[in-house]
């Protein structure tokens, strides 16, 4: 942008030359150099705190699919890249042994039952002791316990989608035997309603920036649009700032270290809502409009608007 102020002063200064306004003398001859250093200590140093601008990129959360019991999948419903809705099935594992489980379960609280009503009578009458009725009653609460455990295993042989959104990658068939451990997961699932614009700020520009400013965003994805938004939050957070447990001992700072940008949330305003979905992955470029040297403001929405001229033609 200084490059193009300056060209535009030098072809002004040129037709004040042609229309013999002014002499070509020493002083014109070494305004221009004056002139791009005007502008970068007047303008454009001002600029990166009262308009700080960064790469912006969409996140979207994705679930790893793991189920919570282990067999053999019988059915995948799902399809990849297909919207679906909350509690809709990604896959059925089979039931066959679990239903076994629980169907064992409930004969034997049936017997446990019974011996426990019969202990009752006998007690009753003064024909049994009072043991039996609470080790019976004890059976029947251990039964009872025993079979909610394997009703819910039972339950969990149908996996389904956490939330509204879709599957991606989906490689999982019917006849793959899958587990229910960490170690690995069976579907990638995107969330449709967990969402979040990320603005990278660098650290020497965030002191003026503050929750409930304007925002413009730029998008590779939609070239020649500008979008309106607002700052929701900042993350004062990055992964220089992260101790993890360890026993190791965490090494102290160095001057060699570079300094992370902060991550700046913003919440796109309603116009957004006429474009299609911003899918995760979609980057760009935004700024923020303090309430700090707002002369700078102009400067840095003009170079927005050229930026996403040039997404026309430029991919990277």
């Amino acid at each position: 942008m200084i490059v193009f102020l300056t060209l535009v002063y030098v072809g002004v200064l040129f037709l004040l030359l042609k229309l013999k306004i002014i002499k070509l003398t020493l002083w014109w001859k070494i305004s221009p150099a004056l002139w791009m250093l005007l502008l970068f200590v007047v303008l454009f140093i001002p600029m990166q705190w009262g308009a700080p601008a960064g790469a912006i990129t969409q996140y979207q959360t994705v679930v790893e699919i793991i189920p919570n019991v282990s067999g053999e999948v019988i059915e995948v419903p799902a399809k990849a890249l297909t919207s679906m809705k909350k509690d809709e099935v990604l896959f059925k594992i089979d039931p066959l042994t679990f239903q076994a489980q629980v169907d064992d379960l409930e004969a034997s609280l049936k017997l446990a039952k019974i011996n426990l009503s019969r202990a009752k009578d006998l007690y009753a009458k003064k024909l049994g002791p009072q043991v039996d009725v609470d080790r019976f009653d004890a059976e029947v609460q251990q039964l009872l316990a025993r079979l909610d455990t394997a009703n819910y295993n039972l339950e969990e042989t149908v996996v389904k989608a956490p939330s509204d959104g879709y599957v991606i990658a989906l490689t999982l068939r019917p006849g793959q035997r899958v587990a229910n451990l960490p170690l690995r997961s069976w579907v990638a699932y995107v969330n449709h309603d967990q969402e979040r614009l990320m603005l990278g700020v660098n650290q020497n520009m965030l002191r003026h920036v503050k929750p409930g400013q304007q925002a413009e965003v730029v998008l590779k994805l939609y070239p020649g649009k500008v979008l309106n938004a607002t700052v929701e939050t900042i993350a004062y957070m990055t992964p220089q700032g992260q101790m993890p447990p360890s026993g190791t001992v965490p090494a102290a700072p160095t001057g060699q270290q570079i300094p992370l940008p902060y991550g700046v949330v913003l919440k796109l305003n309603n116009e957004a809502e006429d474009l299609p979905h911003i899918p995760g992955g979609a980057l760009g470029t935004a700024a923020i409009y303090t309430e700090s040297v707002k002369a700078t403001h102009v400067i840095r929405k003009i170079m927005l608007r050229m930026e996403t001229l040039v997404n026309f033609v430029n991919p990277y």
